[in-house]
């Protein structure tokens, strides 16, 4: 079966938010099920994702005259690096080119179901998100 990035995220988005309501979901069959969804699918391409989008932060931070280091930017809520006015703006630009080139790309994924039974209780657009990747 083929996804895309985007919906690959929408579902751990989702699952997220089921482990938060109930966090004994994650030591369950559920949790079991779509964690061998995640390693399988998932976790390989979110490493890729993450790879280019280093790369585009790196490549536009402010280096250090002298030593030519990069400089790092201690604030934890920020991209992890200094950036000049202009360099910002390539940054955030590259990083929209990337998410839509990610969030567009075809994968192909292998399910690996879990039996409704050992299902939490979901609502109809969490239902129709999981199908085919953990649900038949």
């Amino acid at each position: 079966m083929k996804t895309t990035f985007k919906k690959l995220q929408e579902i751990d988005s989702v699952v997220a938010g089921l482990y938060t309501k109930n966090p004994t979901l994650k030591e369950g069959k559920f949790g079991y099920a779509y964690k061998r969804f995640y390693e399988k699918n998932y976790e390989k391409v979110l490493e890729e994702y993450r790879a280019e989008l280093a790369d585009i932060r790196i490549d536009n931070a402010l280096e250090d005259e002298k030593t030519k280091a990069i400089l790092k930017d201690l604030d934890s809520r920020g991209r992890g690096f200094q950036y000049s006015k202009e360099s910002l703006k390539a940054v955030l630009k590259a990083e929209r080119g990337l998410d839509e080139k990610w969030n567009a790309k075809e994968i192909e994924v292998e399910p690996f179901f879990i039996k409704p039974e050992n299902l939490p209780e979901l609502t109809e657009n969490q239902v129709e998100l999981l199908k085919g990747t953990i649900i038949e």
